[in-house]
């Protein structure tokens, strides 16, 4: 049998991308991510929440996610992306509810958000990705960049509104909204296919998932992405504090802290499509070339190549969000795509909260942020080696990873 082109791919499974792309954005990656910090000033008038508590709170669900993935996954290999997205979408938007009715102490506060990371795991990109690969081969990098722009497509609207509402209503009716917006992704996510997905989608491999969680090639994933989110993604809360330190006024700071979020969409996009054309490991080597000179520009020229430094950062995190679903599949098929995605994206979240974590104490110890740019530059270095050290698969092709 004949694989589709890229064309008729797109016509079958438009649907299938809509859904999946605001799915997504309105699940925990889109929700709950960008708008923690719009609540920080209420919260630490209401109830004595301190910027500390706000990171200890978010590391706390971020660890509470990360546990939950691989249990999400299964229940997405087992089940298919329809249920599980469904049930995710109603446990957010039951937690969005908590946090703006029951919160009434910092305890109470992190207890919610870690409740929320452990049971709205299902509202994650892990269903969503899944959907997109079962019904996508040929133009499968650029359906999930499609997929990924949904969440910053949300990061760009609903914190505005959510600072309106937060203004004019108060923190609880904020995330009531929320609660309300949450709950939204309970129709994309009934959209979503049933089942496993196709045939051709299936295909690819042999092997258990215990196999091939025990690969060496999982191993290899796990290093490539989980070394360039520990070494890049530390510097993006960061990236505000780092320009005004340079001199820079809060008003410009924030525009170019908004060039970020736009280069995530934009690369989001051209890495997806790149991927249906380039290895994908070529990709990934290179975005994570482009962040080195970037952090580079930032420790060298300072305000004046802070531009340079924000695309650089945004391109980086728009291509391992793409990368990480689109080499899952390719080297490892559909059968056991939840549960070997969600570990992966499971060490990402981690890296990834763990990052801003060494960048400030790194920052605190020497009084400034150059130091942190420059380990930044090595850490994109040893990814390079990593991502090259990884089967080169040609644009469609499948590896039998077991």
């Amino acid at each position: 049998m004949s694989q589709p082109v890229p064309a008729s791919e797109f016509r079958r499974g438009w649907p299938v991308v809509l859904a999946a792309a605001c799915g997504a954005g309105l699940g925990i990656a889109g929700l709950l991510t960008y708008s923690a910090g719009i609540f920080a000033k209420d919260l630490e008038i209401a109830i004595g929440l301190s910027r500390t508590s706000l990171g200890a709170a978010f590391f706390l669900a971020t660890v509470a996610l990360a546990l939950a993935l691989p249990l999400a996954g299964w229940l997405v290999d087992r089940f298919g992306p329809r249920w599980p997205a469904f049930a995710g979408s109603l446990a957010l938007s039951g937690g969005f509810v908590l946090l703006g009715t029951v919160v009434h102490s910092v305890a109470s506060y992190m207890s919610v958000m870690a409740g929320i990371g452990l049971l709205a795991a299902c509202s994650s990109p892990v269903a969503y990705t899944r959907a997109v690969n079962a019904v996508f081969d040929r133009s499968r990098g650029l359906a999930l960049g499609l997929t990924q722009v949904g969440i910053g497509i949300s990061a760009a609207i609903v914190p505005p509104v959510l600072a309106i509402v937060v203004a004019e209503r108060g923190w609880q009716a904020g995330y009531l909204t929320l609660a309300i917006i949450a709950a939204f992704g309970i129709v994309p996510a009934l959209s979503l296919p049933d089942r496993r997905g196709n045939r051709l989608a299936m295909r690819a491999t042999s092997g258990t998932a215990t196999g091939q969680m025990r690969s060496p090639l999982i191993l290899q994933l796990l290093a490539c992405f989980g070394m360039m989110a520990l070494s890049f993604a530390g510097l993006l809360p960061h990236f505000v504090p780092m320009l005004r330190e340079a001199g820079m006024d809060a008003r410009a700071a924030g525009a170019l802290a908004g060039l970020i979020g736009a280069s995530v969409i934009v690369s989001r996009v051209i890495v997806g499509w790149l991927a249906d054309r380039i290895p994908a490991p070529l990709i990934a080597a290179t975005c994570c070339g482009l962040c080195a000179l970037g952090c580079i520009a930032l420790a060298t020229g300072g305000s004046a190549l802070a531009w340079v430094g924000a695309i650089a950062l945004g391109t980086a995190m728009g291509a391992e969000a793409d990368l990480i679903g689109y080499l899952t599949a390719r080297y490892f098929g559909m059968a056991n795509y939840g549960r070997l995605y969600a570990v992966q994206y499971a060490s990402f979240m981690l890296m990834a909260g763990t990052g801003p974590l060494w960048v400030g104490a790194l920052a605190d110890q020497t009084g400034g942020y150059d130091a942190a740019l420059w380990v930044t530059v090595a850490g994109m270095a040893i990814s390079i080696l990593l991502f090259l050290r990884l089967p080169t698969l040609r644009p469609g092709e499948a590896a039998a990873a077991a």
